[in-house]
């Protein structure tokens, strides 16, 4: 990774010696990074800026240039030459500015993990600000809290909705392969743990959603989507849920419902964590326990340790996948609002897989760290989103940087 610093010093030292008088620093920042010592206007050659509070004195000289420097403004200090005290004057003008900026100091360990971390979101913000996320069919008409005001959503994070006819996906799905479809099918059924409700038919037609969506991603030029699913039962008598299991496991982020503050939820996790998401209904709240029961028709088999391939609960047609997860720890997070500028997150632990009959298939019954309560007090919505592993403080951190609200 290339760092670029752009270094402000007191007329009173020399700007010569700067490597010398800040040897550790520097020296320690080099064994883990290619160093660029470079001007405001030369930034766009390198992975990450930092602006380099060098000494004292530099408070009216950093005020001055404050326009040409990278936004949001990361100092970097080792507290040599009264240097913290000036990054924290510095700091604290442009947050009263309503400025953003974040001081790094301390061992270089923590300085190099927070050099990659600042990275990496970096990375996560320019990839969502490129992304289309594709709305096929709308959104379900139960979803009355659940609307995304495209342009303010474009506005925060830079993202694309875009909508996408369900006649365009049926022109696909008539032209789709019957051979091929078959094929996938019997992968399908091979790789799991048996096969329940479903018949080899109902999966091969489940195969021919699969085909469609994913040309139509290509088509569209989606990096994820969120189907209208319900519309199936009654158009084709063919459920997503296979499908979107499928489209998962290729990283092809895919929701159910039209739900467009779940789709953006599972993309953005999916992003931030690499990790894949599972979109579900909160089911069940146990207040006494603090437990929660989560259910959904599909989840991506690759998130899964085994799974069953079932019939869709509320049709009782077609495909549902019952997918189970061992026990561990878990992630729960929603982003909402219309503006997604709103979260909730918990970590969270599986405590078991249930098979209740009144109930989407796949099944988890889970203990937030967070007092469950909020989903009855206070949710973001329906649909919240579920990843495998804790990474509540990396979450947290990154929607802080996008200014977003923590919901409780």
């Amino acid at each position: 990774m290339i760092v670029g610093l752009i270094t402000i010093v007191s007329a009173l030292h020399d700007l010569t010696s700067i490597e010398d008088s800040h040897f550790e620093l520097i020296n320690g920042l080099k064994k883990h990074f290619t160093i660029k010592f470079i001007k405001p206007f030369e930034n766009d050659h390198v992975d990450i800026n930092l602006v380099f509070i060098a000494s004292g004195g530099t408070e009216e000289m950093f005020r001055d240039i404050y326009d040409e420097l990278p936004k949001p403004t990361i100092l970097l200090t080792d507290g040599l030459h009264n240097s913290l005290a000036a990054s924290l004057e510095i700091q604290t003008w442009i947050k009263n500015i309503g400025g953003e900026s974040e001081i790094l100091h301390g061992n270089i360990t923590n300085i190099k993990n927070k050099i990659n971390l600042l990275h990496k979101y970096n990375t996560v913000k320019e990839k969502i600000r490129n992304s289309v996320i594709g709305v096929i069919g709308f959104p379900s008409s139960w979803l009355i809290a659940s609307n995304v005001d495209y342009i303010e959503a474009k506005k925060r994070w830079g993202i694309t909705y875009k909508n996408v006819e369900l006649s365009a996906f049926y022109n696909i799905l008539s032209n789709v392969s019957s051979d091929v479809a078959k094929e996938i099918a019997k992968s399908f059924v091979k790789n799991s743990s048996g096969c329940k409700e479903a018949n080899s038919d109902e999966i091969k037609e489940a195969s021919k959603v699969y085909l469609a969506l994913k040309a139509l991603f290509k088509k569209h030029k989606l990096d994820a989507a969120t189907l209208k699913c319900f519309d199936l039962i009654d158009k084709i008598n063919t459920t997503g849920c296979m499908a979107l299991s499928l489209l998962n496991d290729e990283n092809l982020i895919s929701g159910c419902e039209g739900d467009c503050q779940a789709i953006f939820s599972m993309y953005l996790l999916n992003t931030l964590t690499g990790k894949m998401p599972f979109m579900a209904n909160p089911s069940l709240i146990d207040i006494d326990a603090n437990e929660a029961i989560f259910a959904h028709c599909t989840i991506a088999s690759s998130m899964t340790d085994e799974y069953l391939i079932r019939s869709h609960f509320e049709s009782q047609i077609s495909v549902g996948v019952q997918g189970k997860l061992n026990k561990g720890d878990i992630t729960i997070f929603k982003c909402g609002g219309s503006d997604l500028s709103e979260y909730f997150v918990s970590k969270g632990e599986i405590l078991e897989n249930l098979d209740n009959s009144g109930r989407c298939r796949t099944q988890l019954k889970i203990k937030p760290a967070e007092n469950v309560e909020y989903f009855l007090n206070n949710p973001i919505a329906n649909h919240h989103i579920i990843i495998k592993g804790d990474y509540v403080d990396i979450i947290i951190d990154f929607m802080r940087k996008m200014k977003c609200v923590r919901k409780a």
